[in-house]
């Protein structure tokens, strides 16, 4: 054990330097990569202090393809990293930290007793930016484009399996009938905007349109066109320009108190290695977290960078994921049971944690976040949990393999039944501090392991079509209800070997029809921590999780937001916790109105 924590002290200092090495070569960043007036030229000029400049949150090195601006087409880009809180907007938001519904585009909605039809009503006086108005028909409208491209595009095939018809009532009517009880429906597809992205796109543009290669983009006629209140000024491979708009529906009706304070904001993707420096340096307002060490560091170059916390280690909050280790349940010898019960057994996730984010995250045991409307669930189930996760076990590890047929060879390392070599391969994305930390351990218990950093395309491929036996991964799902979580375990989400699963969170491509015939029940029920019904559903399958182990949860996903205060404050935090500090996640628009100038 003493070798093994020098080993893991050792790459802990390697992995440092790496970051020192990395944040000096940041250093080396141009400024005229972030230059303002660099990126406006030939704009109407904005001072830097009314401009916020934003790196989104996905790590490019330059804008993905700028003239397509559909929300639809890349789920990944533009509508998660700048669309969502300057030309667009959703019908409902929500405080992820509070579990509070937020209505915007619409005023409310509700369900039918046995949660098949929904009926939602539009907030009077919702204008899109050409000033034609926001009516039920842009939203039937929406729902039959995608349910018709299914499954070609982001959401389509989700609206097709769950949407049986639409109808627009009057203009700020809308029903939909469901194809089976979705008493999560409304609320996960219309409202929670952390993945799943509901856009109402306006009808009287696309109309007669292929939306598969409508690129939505057109400046000399306004396009895109949205409800939000910003309009595109520029987009190219160096950035995304929004301006403000001198009319803006929400302020005009009294929903908002007034416009946004930026009257410019500037999209500048740039790589992970140059964020430190750039918060540093007052170049960037805002944009994905950075590392806790090269956050501290940042901070105490800077003492206008802030977090969601005021003191660390732990200086952010959770993301409402996971990290795990995912297993492919088809891929020989991690297709049984007790192996993948034995991997589990060897992983030491407090020290994943102190190595891998120096303390700023907490072990996780179940693939469940520690959000307010999660808690009620996850007390109840403390005693499943802890059951079914254990502690490092190294003498169970290895009487679960012995009893699979596994041998010690003279080397003191695992081989496989029949006697070849056991080797294995972890596959990490490219900047992933946990592979390192999990091929010294298993490592250490006598499997033969490497790890295998790979480029976002490479890595997601590989999850996506079977082609990997053990992944570090996040895994998002339970916000509010375990559901959320569990039923991606379920086998309609299994593809064949060789095939690509329907649901990157789904990627164990684990089937049991026991399992399925609990989530099937569970879907069909309104959740609630005070059902005993559903509760005793959700232990039965957070049971067979644990006893079936198709993934190791090794901790929870916080980051450690970064803000730069130099030009403008109001930012989310633990004391002011009026939404979820999350840029990429669409209530990120309450924090653009919210924002004032500094200077």
């Amino acid at each position: 054990m003493l070798a093994l924590m020098q080993m893991l002290k050792l790459a802990a200092r390697e992995v440092a330097a790496m970051a020192r090495a990395l944040f000096a070569t940041s250093l080396m960043v141009t400024a005229g990569l972030l230059m303002t007036a660099a990126a406006a030229q030939d704009l109407s000029p904005v001072p830097r202090n009314r401009t916020l400049i934003t790196q989104g949150w996905d790590p490019y090195n330059q804008v993905p393809s700028p003239t397509n601006l559909s929300p639809y087409n890349g789920v990944l880009l533009h509508q998660r990293n700048s669309l969502h809180y300057t030309v667009n907007e959703q019908l409902f938001y929500i405080n992820h930290v509070t579990n509070e519904l937020v209505p915007w585009q619409a005023s409310g909605y509700a369900y039918n007793t046995d949660f098949t039809e929904i009926v939602i009503t539009l907030r009077d006086g919702v204008k899109w930016s050409d000033g034609k108005p926001f009516t039920a028909d842009d939203v039937v409208f929406t729902l039959r484009m995608l349910r018709g491209a299914a499954p070609d595009m982001v959401l389509s095939s989700s609206i097709k399996e769950w949407v049986a018809s639409e109808e627009a009532t009057d203009r700020l009517h809308v029903r939909i009938k469901l194809a089976k009880p979705g008493p999560r429906w409304a609320r996960d597809v219309l409202a929670t905007g952390q993945t799943t992205r509901f856009i109402v796109v306006p009808k009287h543009i696309w109309d007669g349109r292929d939306p598969r290669s409508f690129g939505f983009f057109d400046l000399a006629q306004g396009w895109p066109v949205g409800t939000g209140p910003y309009r595109v000024v520029r987009s190219d491979a160096a950035s995304i320009v929004f301006d403000r708009r001198e009319g803006w529906w929400a302020a005009e009706t009294g929903l908002a108190p007034a416009l946004p304070a930026p009257e410019r904001i500037i999209y500048r993707p740039a790589t992970a290695d140059s964020w430190p420096q750039l918060f540093t340096n007052n170049d960037i307002d805002m944009g994905h977290a950075i590392p806790v060490g090269a956050l501290e560091a940042a901070m105490a170059r800077n003492p206008r960078i802030s977090s969601w916390n005021t003191e660390g280690p732990v200086w952010g909050t959770t993301a409402g994921c996971t990290l795990r280790l995912a297993i492919n349940n088809q891929a020989a010898p991690f297709d049984a049971a007790p192996v993948r019960q034995a991997v589990a057994a060897l992983v030491d996730r407090q020290q994943i944690v102190d190595l891998a984010f120096e303390g700023s995250a907490p072990p996780a045991l179940a693939p469940f976040s520690s959000l307010e409307g999660m808690r009620a669930y996850t007390s109840q189930l403390k005693d499943v949990i802890e059951a079914g996760a254990g502690k490092p076990d190294r003498a169970r590890a290895e009487k679960l393999l012995t009893g699979a047929g596994f041998t010690h060879g003279a080397d003191s390392k695992w081989r496989l039944p029949g006697g070849a070599p056991w080797t294995v391969t972890i596959l990490t994305q490219a900047s992933d501090p946990i592979g390192p930390v999990l091929a010294r351990q298993f490592q250490a218990a006598g499997i033969d392991t490497v790890f295998r950093p790979t480029q976002d395309t490479g890595y997601f491929d590989a999850l996506t079509s079977g082609a990997y036996s053990l992944a570090v991964a996040s895994h998002c799902g339970s916000l509010y209800d375990p559901w959320q979580t569990l039923e991606h375990f379920h086998s309609k989400y299994s593809a064949p070997p060789g095939s690509r699963i329907p649901n990157i969170r789904a990627i164990t491509r684990y089937a049991n029809p026991e399992m399925d015939a609990l989530l099937n029940r569970m879907e069909a029920r309104q959740p609630s921590p005070k059902d005993a019904e559903y509760m005793a559903l959700v232990r039965q399958a957070t049971g067979i999780l644990f006893r079936d182990m198709p993934q190791v949860t090794l901790a929870e996903e916080f980051h450690p937001i970064t803000w730069n205060n130099n030009y403008w404050t109001g930012w989310p935090t633990a004391k002011d916790a009026y939404v979820a500090p999350f840029p990429a996640w669409e209530g990120f628009a309450l924090v653009i109105h919210r924002l004032k100038p500094r200077q």
